[in-house]
């Protein structure tokens, strides 16, 4: 394996995962940083309430998103009009996307609260949904620049905004005493930051385009799955289910070992991002198989990263988060677990969406998972708490592997037999 890791590397591919990893490495390096600080300063009662907030927030913003990034992807090839054009149609729709969240945030705020039987995080959720704009335009400085090919650029509007949300919160824990509004409203404003970054590597020539609500139905038409698949799968029912079953404290346990390996998202999803274009492009099927072969190696490589990191669970939670987290030391295993499972089908997804075209089987099989990730929480929590949770996320891994790639291989012997 190790060898064909090598044989890739050199190819453009290799090189943009290279650069999409370590980016990720360095960008997940820093932000875990904060991570790590966030539940020592905040105990795991207030920390579970914030890792609640937190959760709403990118829930609503993967909801706002609509898929749009996606589109970008799928849709935008280069400087020509036609791309300028999607370029501007996705930016206006983002803007107007979140100012209309903004408004609803301070309306919905504190009926979400009530209804989790904690009032008290109403002005949190007011932070949370105020910041959501600014999360969607760092969407899409990421997307242009990643349907771009600007992997590395796209890399330095993450860090440079970590590594800003890093070094506030240090100066500020030196100078007065942090809490949670404080963490909050850092977490969704430093946004702020990754736009005023982006801007410098995003030239806005397209906004000189006309005509571009032309290209309304197409794009939507294509985002709509997307938008859907994602506005299911953002739910944080864990986060929700332990908050009003388990209460704050268990939520803290749950959500702070989640929160460290939660790198693994993001190596998935850039991953995923370095595969668009290049399934986007492809014309037959031997194509699209023989490049997936080639990355599974890398896939391979970072599964087994995860899961030695899950066999070190104990030192790894007792150093970053402290004692007061060693209740965390199973959870942190058996998260490992679902997220190799998570990672594992990054290849079948991106195959699904990008070269098939086919988001609507995206969104049938991720009803599925999350109705039995819903069913496995609602059954396991209650009665084991945080660990319950762990394996409710576990089963819902699984599920999702197991069907994403045995749709992928139906498809393709289906269409091997059709040609026989």
């Amino acid at each position: 394996m190790i060898n064909q890791i090598k044989d890739l590397i050199f190819t453009d591919t290799g090189k943009d995962t290279a650069i999409v990893f370590t980016g990720t490495i360095v960008n997940a390096a820093v932000g875990g940083i904060f991570f790590i600080l966030a539940p020592r300063i905040l105990g795991p009662a207030d920390y579970g309430l914030f890792s609640v907030v937190i959760a709403t927030g990118i829930m609503v913003a993967n909801l706002a998103n609509l898929g749009i990034d996606t589109g970008v992807l799928r849709f935008v090839k280069g400087e020509d009009s036609e791309s300028q054009k999607i370029l501007k149609l996705a930016l206006e729709s983002y803007l107007v996307i979140g100012l209309l969240v903004f408004v609803l945030g301070f309306v919905l705020s504190l009926p979400m609260a009530r209804i989790l039987g904690q009032p008290n995080i109403s002005p949190l959720l007011k932070i949370a949904f105020s910041g959501v704009i600014f999360v969607l335009l760092t969407d899409f400085v990421q997307a242009v620049l990643q349907s771009k090919k600007k992997f590395l650029e796209a890399s330095i509007v993450n860090i440079v905004s970590n590594v800003s949300r890093l070094l506030i919160l240090l100066i500020a824990a030196y100078f007065f005493q942090i809490n949670v509004y404080f963490l909050t409203f850092l977490f969704f404003f430093i946004y702020i930051v990754s736009v005023i970054t982006g801007k410098l590597f995003v030239p806005l020539d397209f906004l000189k385009e006309k005509d571009h609500r032309a290209h309304f139905k197409k794009f939507f038409a294509f985002n709509s799955w997307i938008a859907a698949s994602l506005a299911i799968s953002s739910v944080p029912l864990d986060n929700y289910f332990l908050l009003k079953f388990a209460g704050p404290v268990a939520t803290g346990i749950y959500a702070a070992p989640y929160k460290i390996l939660a790198i693994t998202d993001q190596l998935a999803g850039n991953f995923s991002r370095v595969l668009a274009p290049r399934f986007s492009s492809f014309t037959n099927d031997t194509q699209a198989i023989i490049f997936s072969k080639k990355t599974i190696p890398i896939v391979l490589f970072v599964i087994s990263a995860i899961l030695t990191a899950g066999i070190l669970a104990e030192p790894i939670v007792r150093i970053l988060l402290g004692n007061e987290y060693i209740n965390s030391i199973p959870v942190f295993r058996v998260v490992a677990a679902s997220y190799a499972f998570y990672f594992a089908d990054t290849i079948a997804v991106s195959l699904i969406v990008y070269y098939l075209g086919k988001p609507n089987i995206t969104f049938l099989i991720t009803i599925i998972v999350i109705i039995i990730w819903a069913i496995s929480s609602y059954i396991l929590i209650p009665k084991y708490q945080a660990i319950g949770a762990a394996f409710a996320d576990l089963i819902s891994g699984i599920t999702a592997l197991s069907l994403f790639t045995g749709f992928v291989v139906w498809h393709f012997s289906k269409k091997i037999r059709t040609h026989e």
